[in-house]
């Protein structure tokens, strides 16, 4: 263990040492919150995703390249909710009250959805978007640190990943969904006046957003639980900006490989699935509605089964005293999918393409819920809004940021082709998942010597 280990500022050390053991919530009410919890996940990642699919009739309706696509699609979304992102960290973990926080960001992000229906121009779709990232960059810190007070170790794991399902379930819903509005949309104009000159694609937008009303009120129901793991700070305000940073400074190697792996999974899941449907309609011309309908079911199964099987396995080798668990999943989850993302666009066919896909999405998907809880079990709870806000701010600006831009840039920039996106995609994966494998697997002692030391006070 190295000095900086132990030099822990009076403030965080307070809550990592003087903790006591966290009683579990019992009864059904917790797995309750988690529902409505993954509910409004599922919600964000539709009014997020549902992009995907109108790529082709927004390119012709306002004119533009693949790369403006791909900054509507990560750019314009992680821009303000990278700038939200540490400010409502620091709310989460100091408020008193942080489900609020959530029901504001629910309707903002709805709105702004809809609101990106009545845009015309590029720069109009751009600031919606943007006003789409700033609500949904309430959710995930809220929702982890409300999770991890209800759940004890042995089940956060299963918890988070229950939560964390919502999200693939979103992005299929959105392809599913997104697919069958426009179709209808096309084919039979709305009857509300006000909303018969707008172009099926816009009318798909209003469609998608509206039932960001119901999911607040759902949000509004849930129940603040006391906060654990705190060392009697629960009462109080944030902990001190300058001691957030001492704390983090001293184990920037860790935090560095957790949130550095979980970014540039982020990078290659969000830019690969974000241009799937489009590769999957240039190269073998399927329609939009083919599209919605095989990838949006592909990613709604694979990735329920995937995320809520890694969360189940984390709990079994925890049991067995694996107590590095959550980070081991993650490993062998990104060694275990790298063939089948790399080599799936090089398909000859569809169905193999979506076949590896599947496979991928379904062995990828495992670490969706386990990192983020990783995450949290090395991290005190009244720092733990405030870390997941930096790791989301990673993920999205590396991830959604870079992700979709970096796979239209190699088809815009280096192969001067739409048609050479399958190559794009391919040569992203070959590029990040041997980093990500090398940055997992020489973290893991350095996980399991802060875990040890997290959990070595409640063990005297």
């Amino acid at each position: 263990m190295t000095r900086a280990d132990t030099a822990v500022p009076v403030a965080v050390a307070h809550a990592v040492t003087a903790a006591p053991a966290a009683a579990a919530h019992v009864g059904a009410y917790r797995w309750y919150v988690v529902g409505v919890l993954s509910l409004g996940y599922a919600f964000s990642a539709i009014d997020a995703r549902v992009l995907t699919l109108l790529v082709t009739p927004i390119k012709a309706s306002m004119g533009l390249s693949d790369f403006q696509i791909s900054l509507l699609q990560g750019f314009a979304f992680s821009l303000l909710y990278s700038l939200a992102a540490l400010p409502i960290g620091r709310m989460v973990d100091g408020s008193r009250r942080r489900t609020p926080l959530v029901v504001v960001g629910v309707l903002i992000w709805s709105f702004m959805t809809m609101l990106c229906g009545f845009a015309n121009s590029f720069g109009a779709l751009f600031a919606a978007r943007v006003g789409v990232g700033v609500g949904e960059a309430s959710l995930s810190p809220s929702a982890y640190s409300l999770i991890s007070d209800y759940f004890e170790k042995q089940r956060r794991a299963l918890a988070i990943s229950f939560y964390a399902i919502g999200y693939p379930i979103g992005g299929g819903l959105a392809l599913i969904i997104g697919g069958i509005l426009l179709e209808r949309f096309t084919a039979l104009p709305p009857a509300v006046p006000f909303l018969a000159g707008l172009a099926p694609w816009q009318l798909v937008f209003v469609a998608v957003g509206l039932p960001g009303i119901v999911v607040a009120m759902l949000v509004a129901t849930i129940r603040e639980p006391s906060r654990a793991e705190t060392g009697g700070l629960a009462m109080g305000g944030a902990i001190p900006l300058r001691d957030v940073i001492a704390y983090l400074r001293q184990r920037w190697q860790l935090y560095g490989m957790l949130m550095g792996a979980t970014a540039l999974s982020g990078l290659l899941a969000i830019g690969t699935s974000l241009w799937y449907p489009t590769f999957l309609i240039r190269t073998y011309g399927m329609t939009p509605g083919e599209v919605g309908l095989y990838f949006g079911t592909l990613m709604l199964v694979c990735g329920t089964v995937g995320t809520i099987a890694g969360g189940w396995l984390s709990g079994v080798l925890i049991r067995r005293g694996r107590t590095d668990a959550n980070l081991r999943v993650m490993l062998y989850a990104t060694f275990l999918k790298a063939v089948p993302l790399v080599i799936g666009p090089l398909m000859p066919t569809a169905t193999l393409a979506l076949g590896c896909m599947a496979i991928g999405t379904l062995v990828g998907q495992a670490s969706q819920g386990v990192v983020l809880t990783a995450i949290q079990d090395v991290t005190p709870n009244r720092l733990r809004g405030q870390v997941t806000a930096l790791t989301l701010l990673a993920v999205n600006l590396i991830g959604l940021g870079l992700g979709s831009s970096i796979i239209a840039a190699i088809t815009d920039f280096g192969f001067h082709d739409e048609g050479a996106l399958r190559y794009a995609i391919a040569i992203t994966g070959a590029m990040v998942l041997p980093v990500m494998i090398v940055l997992l697997a020489t973290g893991m002692k350095r996980y399991r010597e802060v875990l040890a030391a997290m959990e070595r006070p409640a063990a005297q």
